[in-house]
């Protein structure tokens, strides 16, 4: 039964990526085009063909631990891209039986990549994977940085960088894909997790896939961000997925401010048929969620920033992203 199920969600990603792949060819008048169409619809083609001729449980990865005895249930993924490279993500399927499909969480990292020392996970996503699996959500962490042989790109300037937001919205696109297809996962539950790079990759995927549908994508039940870079999709009045929305943002924030996410979701907000959450902590720098202490960094792009949590903050947000993810996901067992 299970593989019969699985032959049959691949089939049918199939089907729908390629009539993605036929709507691609068409160009879109008036449209910004964020990777173009023919090369996401290729994404979402592979992606899918990569969930059915991969084992979808691959041997488990000793080099992304989680806390606690369930570090051997982490898994190593790969995920085609439409570039031809092959996506490293990490992988924690949801405990319980096959036959009851749960929601799943794609987790987008910032800058500084997914990784603290050697090949071990940083403490904010393996405490937010082990967060969500708690609860009953299957977590996946695609690796856009390690994948090219990078470990961050944080000191980095925003021209200069190889791995733009651009091609990190394909490796959601995809991942996003990949997910779909997988037994166990519920399609129609799948949410988009994102921290600063990764939160600002993620608004421009939910914009390209406003320009470019297509069959081949699954509407996505959320999207959680903590401080996006906003300026761009605000100065272009970007029109975005209309799916539920949670921004987060440090009232001190230097590094991506708050103001203008601010006003990208007063825009958003006036927009009939949108559902934005937007809030602003007070004394808060980039990284309040976080817990390590306040710093100055002089090694990012505009000068210096600070960066580093807020306690009160970091409660208050943490119980934030609970209540979301239990309106947008489902009934959630807390952890």
């Amino acid at each position: 039964m299970f593989m019969a199920r699985q032959q049959t969600a691949c089939t049918a990603a199939a089907a729908v990526t390629a009539a993605a792949a036929a709507v691609a060819a068409a160009p879109v008048r008036g449209a910004v085009r964020l990777g173009g169409g023919r090369l996401w619809a290729a994404g979402l083609l592979c992606a899918a063909l990569a969930a059915c001729q991969a084992p979808v449980r691959s041997q488990a990865s000793a080099d992304a631990p989680s806390p606690g005895s369930a570090a051997a249930a982490w898994q190593q993924a790969r995920i085609a891209l439409p570039s031809g490279e092959s996506l490293r993500a990490h992988w924690w399927p949801a405990e319980g039986p096959q036959a009851e499909p749960r929601p799943a969480v794609v987790a987008l990292h910032g800058c500084g990549g997914l990784y603290a020392q050697g090949e071990r996970l940083s403490q904010r996503y393996r405490e937010t994977a082990a967060r969500l699996h708690a609860a009953g959500y299957s977590v996946l962490l695609p690796d856009s940085f390690g994948s090219r042989g990078l470990r961050s790109l944080c000191g980095t300037r925003y021209g200069a960088r190889d791995v733009t937001v651009a091609v990190r919205a394909q490796d959601a696109r995809a991942a996003i894909a990949w997910l779909a297809a997988q037994p166990g996962v519920d399609a129609k539950r799948i949410g988009m997790l994102g921290w600063s790079n990764g939160a600002t990759t993620a608004l421009n995927l939910l914009e390209q896939r406003r320009l470019h549908p297509a069959p081949g994508d699954v509407p996505l039940a959320g999207a959680a961000l903590f401080y996006p870079g906003c300026g761009p999709l605000l100065r272009r009045q970007a029109e975005l997925e209309p799916a539920p929305l949670l921004m987060q943002l440090g009232a001190l924030d230097d590094w991506t401010p708050a103001q203008p996410c601010i006003d990208f979701a007063a825009l958003l907000q006036r927009r009939p048929g949108t559902d934005v959450t937007l809030k602003v902590y007070a004394d808060s720098y980039h990284g309040f969620d976080g817990t390590d202490p306040v710093r100055l960094r002089a090694d990012v792009p505009n000068g210096t920033s600070a960066q580093g949590g807020n306690p009160a903050a970091r409660v208050e947000s943490l119980a934030a992203l609970d209540a979301f993810w239990g309106r947008t996901l489902g009934a959630r067992t807390p952890p």
